[in-house]
């Protein structure tokens, strides 16, 4: 039975949510177990109140945590005993099968890259970020692991989101796009057109570039870009779905106010109005995987509530089952090795 390591210091409500969070994720997958970790005089009485240990909860007191704004290198080098540090130990002694954490994403994936290391072929780690995009998401990778990247990195980036999408999805032959400023082959700074031609000759399903306007109506399955671009599209995503949906609350507020009668409409609205939101909705997929890195990995958002994390551990164990880590280290050395028959000076792009 799979044993997956939690952060319970890791977000804006803790330890109360990633507590919360984990038992419900005991009680939807019944073949799995958890590890809390945290400091014991906070987190235990927390799983006091949601029913105690048992053999499927397990606790390993870690006395520091790492807060949100602290400077990773610096939560890395001063905080030795963190729970962060403590479940990526646990990953690379192999003790749990994978760790999740929603505290912070630049302490996360520098604790996880110096420690646990970079799987063979693989250059820098990147987070495979879901996107909505109707029923099912779209994969954009990087979404804010790697902030100054080389186009060997976003072939890289590819690559591992195609590598996800089939072994944890199913995805036969994942469709690929490079975003762009354009969708002509020329468009661009230097870092996308030699992307471009590296994912030519990569022998992956590559569709060309996409542009930002077509990121939440496209047929890909995998966007790619750099760190930097990929965590402002979702920042920015989550503010303009948060003031569209603030927009549309107010105005009927305002139309009911006024004397109009929604009353036959009221709950039509409401339960159109949920269906969308739960499409931009980050607790739907509850986490992202930190790709690149030994071990199964997962990023939460540091606003998750209970549901998200459920599903971010949820999410963690089909990784798990699905035994990515192999399939991403021959993924990473049958695309080098075909795009160095190709190209044999790629290597100086990196």
């Amino acid at each position: 039975m799979p044993l997956i390591a939690v952060d319970a210091m890791g977000g804006d409500t803790v330890p109360s949510v990633p507590v919360k969070g984990a038992f419900r994720a005991l009680q939807e997958n019944s073949d799995l177990q958890v590890v809390l970790v945290g400091p014991e005089d906070q987190v235990i009485p927390e799983i006091e109140s949601c029913g105690g240990l048992s053999d499927r909860m397990k606790f390993l007191h870690a006395p520091q945590w790492v807060t949100m704004d602290e400077s990773p290198v610096e939560a890395l080098r001063g905080k030795p005993e963190s729970s962060l540090n403590a479940i990526v130990d646990m990953q690379k002694e192999r003790s749990v099968q994978g760790i999740f954490s929603a505290g912070n994403t630049g302490a996360f994936v520098a604790a996880c890259s110096i420690h646990l290391r970079l799987l063979e072929g693989i250059r820098r780690p990147a987070i495979a970020l879901p996107m909505p995009r109707g029923e099912s998401p779209v994969i954009l990778c990087d979404g804010g692991a790697n902030v100054e990247s080389r186009p060997l990195h976003l072939l890289h980036n590819a690559v591992m989101s195609s590598t996800f999408l089939k072994s944890v999805y199913s995805v036969e032959s994942p469709r690929i796009g490079l975003l762009n400023v354009g969708s002509e082959r020329d468009k661009g700074h230097a870092l996308a057109k030699e992307t471009y031609g590296l994912l030519s000759d990569s022998g992956l399903n590559f569709q060309g570039n996409v542009e930002g306007n077509d990121l939440y109506n496209t047929s890909l399955d995998v966007i790619v870009c750099d760190g930097f671009t990929g965590n402002v599209i979702l920042k920015s995503s989550e503010g303009l779905a948060s003031f569209i949906f603030s927009t549309i609350a107010r105005e009927l507020t305002r139309e009911s106010s006024s004397g109009i009668d929604l009353g036959p409409f009221k709950e039509m609205i409401s339960s159109g109005l949920q269906r969308i939101a739960s499409h931009f909705d980050y607790a739907e997929y509850g986490g992202a995987p930190l790709l690149g890195p030994r071990g199964v990995c997962t990023i939460g958002h540091g606003k998750s509530d209970e549901k998200a994390v459920c599903n971010a551990i949820g999410w963690t164990l089909k990784m798990i089952e699905s035994g990515i880590e192999a399939d991403l280290v021959q993924s990473v050395a049958e695309v080098t090795s075909r795009i160095e028959s190709c190209n044999p000076d790629s290597e100086q792009q990196v």
